[in-house]
């Protein structure tokens, strides 16, 4: 057995310990939210969390991060929870990491064309902020009305504009990150040009929370998409009751 389950399980002091560090009731241990939160839409692995916590600062996380190094507990971020691969199902014992009280946008720049979310924004919620400015986050899901911005992150999420607009990693203008030790990271500072080095943001992205969790995100956002036309056109016996439309020769005939 997993060795974060054994302590979990073995010594509800942690849990005691655990709610001290968020808010009355942002930690949960009955069996449905256990259920509810443990798992994505992986139909292949059953949850067994030992509990949910639900932090609303960067400061509880880090606190909580810390929490967890020190007792050895594993840690599982969790966001709207559509993923396919599993990335957010607790199946030993771990504590589930909920960002749904995080759920802000901070600040939108028409300017530098950014958002400044919080990591359990709704990816609808953005597209539709963007809308109102005259802007366009094209990122898109089926899972758009759930589907959360840290999950997007940190799955690095393509969607169903994949082509034309890229991955979730072309919008990420920089981050704010606590890694497993609790401390907090900023990265690339919403540059547009960075040539310093090692870029550890890009790294981070697609990380699935190994690497530590997105707290903060500055997303790029686009100019809105130009309006297209339509054209109808009325069913024709042939071609020849078409005043337009006249024979004609290829020329490379």
């Amino acid at each position: 057995m997993n060795c974060s389950r054994v302590l979990s399980m073995t010594n509800p002091a942690l849990i005691d310990e655990l709610k001290t560090l968020v808010e009355p009731g942002k930690v949960l241990t009955d069996a449905d939210s256990l259920n509810a939160y443990g798992k994505d839409w992986t139909k292949h692995f059953a949850p067994a969390p030992t509990a949910i916590v639900f932090p609303k600062t960067i400061e509880q996380v880090q606190a909580i991060v810390r929490w967890a190094n020190q007792h050895k507990v594993a840690l599982v971020p969790s966001g709207g929870r559509t993923g396919l691969s599993a990335a957010a199902v607790a199946a030993n014992g771990e504590v589930v990491v909920s960002f749904d009280y995080m759920n802000q946008i901070l600040d939108l720049n028409l300017t530098d064309r950014t958002a400044v979310c919080q990591p359990g924004v709704v990816t609808e919620q953005l597209q539709n902020l963007a809308q109102e400015n005259g802007l366009y986050y094209p990122v898109d899901f089926a899972s758009a009305g759930s589907s959360q911005i840290g999950g997007n992150i940190g799955t690095n999420a393509g969607g169903i504009k994949v082509i034309r607009y890229g991955m979730t990693r072309n919008w990420v203008a920089g981050m704010k990150v606590v890694t497993g030790k609790g401390d907090l990271l900023e990265l690339n500072k919403d540059l547009i040009k960075n040539a310093t080095g090692y870029d550890l943001r890009q790294l981070f992205i697609g990380a699935e929370g190994t690497l530590g969790f997105v707290v903060e995100a500055t997303m790029r956002l686009d100019r809105a998409r130009r309006t297209s036309r339509r054209w109808s056109w009325a069913p024709l016996i042939s071609t020849r009751s078409c005043p337009c439309c006249t024979p004609s020769r290829a020329s490379w005939i």
